[in-house]
């Protein structure tokens, strides 16, 4: 079910005392989708995805979310309500997509830093996101 679908603009300028989403600009559309519902007996490991299709119309002016997609998970996480731990991060190309998840990797000196590593979508994925992607 899609619960959200909307364009994110930022300027890359930080207004409220914490870092934006990147320091240059950028424009996605962003479609959240919730995939599952947990309850009493079944907890999944992803219940949401979050479709991404960058909007840049002036080459080299829009910046790529895979390079920040930690920020901007974070900003959308709280945003909207959802576990950003438990969302499949979803880029659409021109040719594929995306996918990543963020990990927490806890360490001495940060309690959470986020592992993120993209690839390609696998067919599972590609098959379940493919009723979500029209318009994107």
């Amino acid at each position: 079910m899609v619960l959200h679908d909307f364009i994110y603009k930022w300027d890359g300028k930080s207004r409220d005392g914490k870092p934006p989403v990147a320091w240059w600009p950028g424009t996605y559309h962003v479609r959240i989708v919730k995939l599952a519902q947990d309850s009493d007996k079944i907890r999944y490991l992803v219940t949401f995805a979050v479709i991404l299709k960058n909007m840049g119309t002036k080459p080299g002016m829009s910046t790529s979310l895979k390079n920040y997609i930690y920020n901007f998970a974070k900003k959308i996480s709280d945003q909207y309500e959802i576990d950003m731990e438990k969302t499949m991060w979803i880029e659409v190309e021109d040719d594929a997509l995306m996918v990543t998840r963020l990990y927490p990797v806890f360490t001495a000196l940060s309690p959470a830093d986020y592992s993120v590593s993209w690839r390609h979508a696998m067919p599972n994925e590609l098959e379940l996101i493919k009723p979500y992607l029209d318009g994107m």
